[in-house]
């Protein structure tokens, strides 16, 4: 028969065995979102009426120690804050531990939703003699058995990349 002093021994053990699992996966998780993105090419494919369509290279940075792998990006996209289009990328792209990957995806935009808000466009392209256009989206991103969606914002001006 176990002592009450062996049975509250059993429970802190225990309690503290699940703190510690809980601390580890928090840890786990701070570390995963520790990352950087930037993009280092954009080259236009096609361009249409109907149809442009464009890779952008982006090179993903893991700060971290742990590896990481990247599932999936979703990306929406504006230009001049009106949304043009969306790109969806699967795969399993790995990112070393203090590493970085780059991932290319090929984006498709309607230049009619464009056109749709054209005054606007053209007023801010005239006074600004350029376009702006931001990327909003997310990342879906694992490492070992511990997965987490993170946040991508990347706003710039078409003229860097021409």
């Amino acid at each position: 028969m176990m002592t009450k002093t062996a049975k509250t021994l059993i429970i802190i053990g225990g309690v503290a065995f699940l703190g510690g699992i809980l601390l580890y996966v928090r840890r786990q998780f701070k570390l995963l979102a520790d990352y950087d993105y930037k993009i280092v090419g954009f080259r236009f494919r096609k361009l249409s009426a109907n149809q442009v369509t464009f890779d952008v290279t982006t090179r993903i940075f893991n700060k971290s120690n742990i590896e990481a792998t990247v599932k999936k990006i979703y990306l929406e996209i504006f230009v001049e804050n009106s949304k043009v289009g969306f790109v969806t990328e699967e795969g399993q792209w790995q990112i070393p531990a203090k590493g970085s990957t780059d991932i290319q995806m090929k984006i498709t935009v309607n230049p009619q939703l464009v056109l749709k808000s054209a005054a606007s466009v053209i007023l801010s392209a005239a006074k600004q003699k350029d376009l702006n256009f931001t990327l909003e989206g997310y990342a879906n991103v694992s490492s070992g058995f511990l997965s987490t969606t993170l946040p991508i914002t990347y706003a710039d001006k078409v003229s860097a990349y021409l």
